[in-house]
């Protein structure tokens, strides 16, 4: 049993000081994911959903935070002096917009972990699990769980306003009275101080509603050339509901149960225009849920 991970972190201080906004660059970082099709496009379509959410005003604030870092560690307390009031600056420029906010996004990043095994190598290794839970061997089960996950994780870091503004004038005034070392710490503790939010989206279930829609594709072409290749198609989108369901993403029985109908027919031969579409909807809904 294979599991591959990848991450791309999406600096969005490299972003902005590039000179790079528009969605092509993040669609061309998302593209060194070992993802494609259905699963790369949706970690890639949740990125630039993310980041359209970013606050230019608070990422180049933080960006000034941490310039200002550097210049107190080399004794440079004008210049940390002038990168601090630029911090200050573009958060009051926030707060001048909407004095009730609390929480600013500033980074993201994508995780994708994808799990190379079938449900059968999953319930073996769920067995032995459970036999090792049951002979109080905790972490030797703990080790045995930690690679099943088949997933594409995106995180965002969000700046809490409340501690933010509070701390760059404190760190401001440590600056103006020459105490560099305690102006840096509390700009470290500040920076160290980011929220972090985490939305997950199963792979399995994705993949399964990229093969009935492959499955569709090729049927409609051509029903006698195609059927075989669309039955293993939703053979497979079968599989990745049951390891999806194994892996704890979802209950998908409803689902399986509308792919039983629709392979049944597709061997009879059934030519219907909408033979796929309540299992398209199935899975659409069971997605949305999780």
């Amino acid at each position: 049993m294979l599991t591959s991970r990848k991450t791309v972190s999406l600096n969005i201080l490299s972003l902005f000081l590039a000179g790079v906004l528009q969605g092509p660059a993040l669609a061309a970082t998302a593209a060194s994911t070992p993802e494609s099709g259905k699963a790369h496009q949706e970690g890639a379509q949740a990125l630039i959903k993310e980041r359209q959410h970013l606050a230019r005003e608070a990422v180049e604030a933080q960006e000034a935070m941490l310039t200002a870092i550097y210049q107190l560690a080399n004794h440079d307390k004008d210049g940390a002096y002038k990168s601090l009031t630029t911090a200050s600056g573009k958060l009051d420029v926030l707060l001048a917009r909407d004095p009730h906010l609390s929480m600013l996004p500033v980074d993201v990043r994508a995780t994708t972990t994808d799990l190379k095994a079938d449900p059968k190598a999953v319930k073996e290794t769920l067995s032995q699990v459970r036999a090792k839970l049951a002979a109080g061997k905790i972490q030797e089960a703990r080790t045995m769980l930690e690679p099943l996950t088949s997933e594409i994780r995106i995180s965002t870091d969000y700046m809490p306003m409340e501690t933010y503004p509070k701390a760059i004038k404190e760190a401001t005034r440590d600056t103006q009275a020459g105490n560099t070392d305690a102006a840096a710490q509390i700009l470290a503790d500040t920076l160290s101080s980011l929220v972090t939010k985490v939305n997950v989206i199963p792979l399995p279930p994705l993949k399964a509603e990229s093969d009935v829609q492959d499955a569709e594709t090729m049927f409609q072409a051509d029903p006698v050339k195609n059927k075989q290749a669309a039955l293993d198609l939703l053979k497979h989108a079968s599989q990745q509901l049951e390891l999806g369901s194994l892996l704890g993403y979802g209950d998908f029985k409803t689902v399986k149960q509308e792919m039983d109908s629709v392979k049944h027919k597709v061997q009879g031969g059934s030519a219907d225009n909408g033979l796929f579409g309540r299992l398209k909807s199935l899975l659409k809904d069971a997605r949305s849920k999780i």
